[in-house]
């Protein structure tokens, strides 16, 4: 009987023990499962923020953001014919160092047609003015401004001459000519060529040793250039990337040394590219120029290249000839 009691009290505890144990688990489960949404919402996110959304763009041949898509097709649709030239040494003699450069811009935009200057009312037609596109609408305006001026002073000039005493006349008649040569030099001016504002490729090449090789690649605000050649050490000198600006123009520099003797070929490519905020960049539309040079040996390399290829005991045999003629000629002086 006792025994049974026993029993009895110790399935009691355990069964209290049980309730207590469960109480707690079902007070803690509401806080745990409140605090996973917290935590993983901002993670989520995270994750949709940095990759966002995104398309295949058929301009560069794979998935990026809609944005990058329609600047790169923007991009790609504002290249233009443009004007490019390079300075191609030929013949080149191998082991020589040669400097390539590669100078690119846009197209000259079109001259506007010649505007006729009717005469003044001396009579006399002055020289037709012709506006560039380099002179501004404000530049246009004011030198204007100061033709009629000095042809109005030139006209009162004119006729105080009829009337004026002799020592008078030639005052000014004096007066009359400096007043030509500014309406002469002001017309210069109004019809300054293109080049004395900005230099063309042509012009920033021609200094430079080899013959000047001129094209029209497609160009774009942002290009890469790259020149490439089997027998060649090729060195870029400056960033293979960079901007194109308007009304300027961007060169591109290599260091080129032929190690192959013979007939080879060069080869010069500029793309247009596209190029996100984080500095990716992907190219959109490219020219390839290729330009074959003759790379001469001189008779050292000549020499060399024939011992090069001679079997060793006679290399050796000829270093021994070099070395004892040496002694020679030093004991004999």
């Amino acid at each position: 009987m006792l025994r049974r009691t026993r029993l009895i009290s110790g399935l009691v505890v355990i069964a209290a023990f049980g309730l207590v144990a469960c109480g707690e688990a079902q007070q803690s489960a509401p806080d745990d499962s409140a605090s996973v949404p917290g935590a993983a919402a901002p993670a989520e996110e995270t994750a949709t923020r940095d990759t966002g959304p995104t398309e295949f763009c058929a301009e560069v041949g794979r998935r990026v953001s809609p944005e990058d898509c329609a600047d790169f097709a923007a991009l790609a649709d504002d290249a233009e014919q443009g004007s490019a030239a390079f300075n191609a040494p030929d013949p080149m003699e191998r082991g020589q160092v040669h400097t390539l450069q590669l100078a690119i811009s846009y197209a000259p935009p079109e001259e506007e047609p010649a505007e006729a200057v009717p005469p003044d009312q001396s009579g006399t037609r002055a020289p037709s003015v012709q506006f560039e596109s380099n002179i501004s609408s404000d530049q246009r305006q004011r030198l204007a401004l100061q033709l009629q001026e000095l042809r109005s002073e030139r006209q009162q000039l004119e006729q105080l001459r009829t009337t004026a005493p002799a020592d008078q006349r030639v005052q000014l008649e004096a007066r009359q000519a400096a007043i030509d040569t500014e309406i002469q030099s002001l017309n210069v001016q109004m019809a300054r060529p293109r080049s004395a504002a900005a230099p063309t490729p042509a012009e920033t090449v021609d200094p430079l040793s080899g013959e000047t090789v001129e094209f029209t690649p497609l160009v774009g605000r942002f290009m890469r250039a790259e020149l490439v050649g089997n027998g060649f050490e090729i060195t870029p000198l400056s960033p293979a990337s960079q901007e194109v600006l308007p009304d300027s123009v961007t060169t591109w520099n290599w260091r080129v040394v032929a190690n192959e003797g013979g007939r080879r070929s060069l080869t010069l490519r500029t793309v247009v590219e596209g190029c996100t905020a984080d500095g990716q960049c992907y190219p959109l539309r490219s020219t390839s120029r290729n330009y074959d040079v003759t790379v001469t040996v001189g008779l050292i390399g000549q020499a060399r290249d024939l011992l090069t290829e001679a079997p060793t005991w006679l290399r050796v045999g000829a270093w021994f000839g070099l070395r004892s003629a040496f002694k020679k000629g030093r004991s004999e002086a």
